[in-house]
C-alpha cells in the first residue's frame, strides 16, 4: 500500500539561473508539508503488473487512467477570490482577478490525479488532503510564518506563501478533481510569481510585509 499525507507543491521561475515559466533551463519544484492530515492508504487496484524488465525483474507502474475534474461553482471560484484578496490586501498586493484560461488550463492537466507541476506558463499552487479551498489557499499562506522579510528570496517552505501575495500576478484560476483516496486543488497564476533573479529583486518588489 501506498501511504499519503496532505500535501502542498509549489512552483518556482528561475531568471537566468534556473525554472518554470520564463525559464531556459527547465522547470523546478518545491514540495513541502502542512497540516499532515492522514489520508489513508491508496488501493493496490490503482497498480498493475506491467511487463517483465530486461533485468528480469517485475516492474509496478501506476495505472494510466483519466478522471473528470469537478466543476467549480460560482460561489468557490468567488471564495477562491475572497480569501486570495484578503491576504494580498494585508501584504499591500492587488486584488486578483479570475482567469478561464488559467482555470482550463488547470482542469485539462490534473485528470491523471499525479500530484505534481503541470509544467505550463504560469505560477502555479497545487494542495491534497483538504477540505476545500479555502483551507488550502489558508495552508499556502500560512508559511508566511517562515518568510524573513528582511532577507527575501525563494524557500520551497515558504513559496506558496510568496506565490499567493506575489504583487505582480494579475489573475487567478483554479481547479478541483476527486481522485481515489484524496482530492486535489490546483491553482494557476497570471503572470507568475516566485521569479528568482541573482539579487532577489523581483521577491523585494513583489512580497511585501504585512502594511
Amino acid at each position: 500500500m501506498v501511504k499519503f499525507t496532505s500535501l502542498l507543491l509549489a512552483s518556482v521561475a528561475v531568471l537566468a539561473v534556473s525554472t518554470q515559466a520564463q525559464t531556459a533551463v527547465g522547470p523546478t519544484v518545491a514540495i513541502a508539508a502542512a497540516d499532515f492530515e492522514r489520508l489513508g492508504s491508496l488501493p493496490e487496484s490503482l497498480f498493475e503488473a506491467s511487463e517483465v524488465s530486461h533485468s528480469g525483474s517485475l516492474e509496478r507502474r501506476a495505472a494510466k487512467k483519466v478522471y473528470k475534474p469537478t466543476p467549480l461553482t460560482a460561489k468557490e471560484k468567488a471564495d477562491i477570490l475572497k480569501v486570495h484578496n484578503k491576504y494580498r490586501k494585508d501584504h499591500q498586493a492587488p486584488a486578483l482577478k479570475w482567469s478561464d484560461k488559467a482555470a482550463a488550463w488547470g482542469n485539462s492537466h490534473i485528470t491523471s490525479c499525479e500530484f505534481k507541476h503541470t509544467g505550463g506558463p504560469f505560477g502555479e499552487n497545487l494542495a491534497a488532503g483538504y477540505s476545500n479551498f479555502s483551507a488550502a489557499i489558508k495552508a499556502w499562506y500560512d508559511e508566511v510564518a517562515h518568510y524573513d522579510f528582511k532577507k527575501p528570496g525563494f524557500s520551497g517552505a515558504t513559496g506558496h506563501f510568496t506565490q499567493v501575495v506575489w504583487k505582480g500576478s494579475k489573475a487567478v484560476g483554479c481547479a478541483k478533481i476527486q481522485c481515489p483516496q484524496w482530492k486535489i486543488y490546483i491553482c494557476d497564476y497570471d503572470p507568475a510569481g516566485n521569479i528568482v533573479d541573482s539579487t532577489n529583486s523581483y521577491f523585494k518588489k513583489n512580497v511585501l510585509p504585512k502594511k
